[in-house]
């Protein structure tokens, strides 16, 4: 076990304190982010850099699955570790007790008696009561929530049509508003939640909150798999299937895929390889979006209307087995590869 990790769960009662915590560990293991990353990895957990960075640069209760990940990595023993997610409990339960209304004593605290009441003054002795005489608290009420009032009704005025703001649980217990449909361009916490949910789902995809071609890649590989509807946009459906997706996408490695490539295509090996790769970067699961629109699919890059003519659909185009044969099917009428048009930037 690291040396970092001997000491004691420490007495903390803040998220931040926790998270300071945390962030201690990780300084005193000696490891690097990528390090963890791969330790983590390693012990059966999805913990990339990115996400330790986010999870370490916040004041915010990290989700228990990254402080497991994290502790693992760093060769925290699994008494300790549960320790440490009993401690992040406490302090989410801590933090969700409604706060107790201010003049009503606790369960326990000396009950004083009220002020005897005075006799009603004759009304024609003091006139009509004016307004500034209401007692204080209730003067500061109104003019609060009219500003609520206010406010909310400028955030739905900026909204565009069709981003209507709804809240989300998070793993901290917490609510946070998203819009209803996300869509590349976007950036924040909520593109964040569905690059984790992606990732855990099998597809890797950068954690980085930035909703770039790399994620619209990656949803529009989980709608065909799942079959769902290919649009490369986000709603509620692709969230609940995300939620309850339990079989993860089988992914070839880069190895095996060069090897069964030169298998299949004996005669120009090495071009086969440099081909996909150039395509794809040997990513079988690649959707690239094309500036027409159409998609194209897997290793070899398949358009739309060519698996439309093969008869296969989007689902089979992401499996390598079939892209690989489906090219060397191609290879074997030409003679040579070109078919393709690809010329790497490196």
């Amino acid at each position: 076990m690291i040396d970092a990790v001997r000491d004691p769960v420490p007495q903390v009662t803040t998220a931040g304190e926790y998270v300071a915590s945390l962030r201690d560990v990780r300084r005193r293991s000696g490891l690097t982010y990528r390090e963890v990353a791969q330790r983590a990895s390693a012990a059966g957990h999805w913990l990339p850099p990115s996400t330790l960075a986010t999870m370490l640069g916040r004041t915010t209760l990290p989700r228990e699955r990254t402080v497991t990940a994290l502790l693992a990595a760093c060769g925290t023993s699994a008494p300790e570790i549960e320790r440490w997610l009993d401690l992040r409990r406490d302090i989410e339960a801590r933090l969700s007790e409604p706060m107790r209304p201010t003049g009503r004593p606790a369960s326990g605290e000396p009950t004083h008696p009220a002020p005897p009441v005075s006799a009603p003054v004759p009304v024609e002795a003091t006139g009509p009561r004016r307004s500034t005489d209401r007692p204080r608290s209730a003067r500061r009420r109104l003019p609060l929530g009219a500003l609520a009032l206010v406010g909310a009704l400028t955030v739905g005025a900026l909204l565009p049509a069709g981003d209507v703001m709804t809240p989300r649980s998070s793993g901290t217990g917490s609510s946070a508003p998203c819009p209803l449909v996300l869509r590349q361009g976007m950036y924040g916490p909520c593109v964040l939640d569905l690059q984790e949910r992606l990732a855990a789902s099998g597809l890797r995809v950068p954690v980085d909150g930035w909703f770039g071609p790399d994620t619209t890649s990656r949803v529009i590989a989980f709608q065909a798999l799942h079959s769902l509807e290919v649009s490369g946009t986000v709603d509620r459906q692709v969230l609940d299937a995300l939620q309850d997706s339990a079989v993860s996408p089988v992914a070839w490695t880069e190895n095996r895929i060069s090897k069964y490539l030169r298998a299949r295509f004996p005669e120009d090996p090495s071009e086969a390889v440099r081909l996909a790769r150039c395509l794809s970067g040997l990513d079988p699961l690649r959707v690239e979006v094309t500036a027409d629109g159409s998609r194209r699919w897997g290793l070899f890059q398949f358009s739309d209307t060519e698996l439309s003519r093969l008869g296969v659909d989007r689902r089979t185009a992401l499996d390598p087995g079939w892209n690989i044969g489906a090219a060397r099917d191609i290879w074997s009428r030409t003679g040579d590869f070109r078919h393709w048009t690809c010329v790497s930037s490196v």
